[in-house]
């Protein structure tokens, strides 16, 4: 199936669509969320970082 076709093909309850137009939307959704995983867990642990250092240097300048 080809691209253009892909984006043609409309979901509606009058027909059904191919196993093979389903096998191309799931693998396209599995990407998009594979993506935007992996861009939520390298933010998280950028922020998770950052806070971590933050502590480590008011943990420092505190005097005990």
């Amino acid at each position: 199936m080809s691209e253009k076709e892909f984006k043609s093909y409309r979901f509606n309850s009058e027909s059904e669509p191919s196993d093979e137009m389903l096998d191309h939307l799931m693998e396209k959704a599995a990407k998009e969320v594979k993506e935007s995983n992996e861009s939520t867990n390298r933010a998280f642990f950028e922020n998770l970082r950052k806070l971590s250092q933050k502590r480590k240097a008011e943990w420092k300048e505190m005097d005990y």
